[in-house]
């Protein structure tokens, strides 16, 4: 149900209580416990509501002929954004909390106790998105390569021939959001074009790190998704999940028989460095301009 247009309903006219309705956005008060959410997260959620409607609803406790929040509000704010007259709303009544504590348990339970993504989750979804997103759009070349398992075997669709088509996937999918999306969603292209490559590595090794910490180092899965030889990549991995190695580079000197190279701390952030967009790298002078500038009076800059 789209949320622009519903039948308005009262907490009096509604019926059975307790159950999803639209109720007027206007009888929604927001108590001072609700954190709030910057505007670029406001308009990206209100972007999504108004092209795929409201997907999960907001709780809601009935007070007299008003509602308080319970949780929400994120999608509240949104819907508001859109100047929509309703919201739709899981309804509650007092009688069913024994006390205030237990309600504002409730709205702290609903934000602390979702397990966010892991980062080889988060690039599976990404990558999931940009196919669905190429798909509909015949012109843009090169594509992803057609799975050709009976299940859609994601790396195979991800699998482009070269860093470049990659880089034209990676920019044409992160076009295709507004500003404020990308900086909600941390979408860049950058951002898409790691995502791309860590769903590159097949998915029977992807289920084999699935539950190891290696899945929420996005630079460890990036440098794993970058091993082009299946053979070297399952033996890299063999080596993390057997405990002989930490990182993929120390797995790699192990398997390539060499000796492992120490990174200084500077060396791994350049390395980081070098990855960012050029707005973030500008963040990055800003946030450091006192060393910068330091550095320049060694040297005789201005």
């Amino acid at each position: 149900m789209n949320a622009m247009s519903v039948r308005i309903e009262t907490v009096d006219s509604a019926s059975p209580l307790h159950a999803e309705r639209e109720i007027p956005v206007l009888l929604v008060d927001v108590g001072r416990e609700h954190r709030k959410h910057p505007q670029f997260a406001v308009q990206a959620m209100a972007e999504d509501i108004a092209v795929r409607g409201q997907l999960q609803a907001i709780e809601v406790i009935a007070s007299g002929d008003r509602y308080s929040l319970s949780f929400g509000r994120l999608r509240l704010d949104a819907i508001r954004h859109l100047n929509a007259p309703t919201v739709r709303a899981l309804v509650k009544t007092p009688e069913q909390f024994a006390s205030e504590a237990e309600i504002r348990l409730r709205s702290i339970s609903e934000n602390l106790l979702r397990n966010p993504l892991s980062a080889l989750h988060r690039s599976l979804a990404i990558a999931d998105w940009c196919g669905i997103y190429r798909a509909a759009q015949p012109d843009l070349k090169p594509g992803p390569k057609p799975a050709h398992t009976a299940d859609g075997e994601l790396s195979l669709k991800f699998r482009l021939n070269s860093d470049d088509a990659l880089e034209a996937a990676s920019a044409q999918f992160s076009a295709s959001f507004s500003e404020a999306a990308q900086a909600f969603l941390r979408i860049s292209r950058a951002s898409v074009f790691r995502a791309l490559r860590i769903a590159s590595i097949p998915s029977l090794q992807r289920d084999r790190i699935e539950l190891h910490p290696l899945a929420d180092s996005e630079g460890e899965l990036y440098r794993l998704g970058g091993i082009k030889e299946a053979v070297r990549q399952v033996a890299v991995i063999d080596l993390i999940l057997a405990g002989k190695a930490v990182t993929v580079e120390d797995a790699l000197a192990l398997v390539e028989g060499r000796s492992k190279v120490i990174s200084e701390p500077w060396e791994k952030i350049a390395e980081k460095f070098g990855r960012l967009q050029e707005p973030q790298q500008d963040r990055f002078f800003d946030l450091n301009e006192a060393a910068i500038t330091r550095w320049q009076a060694t040297r005789g800059l201005k």
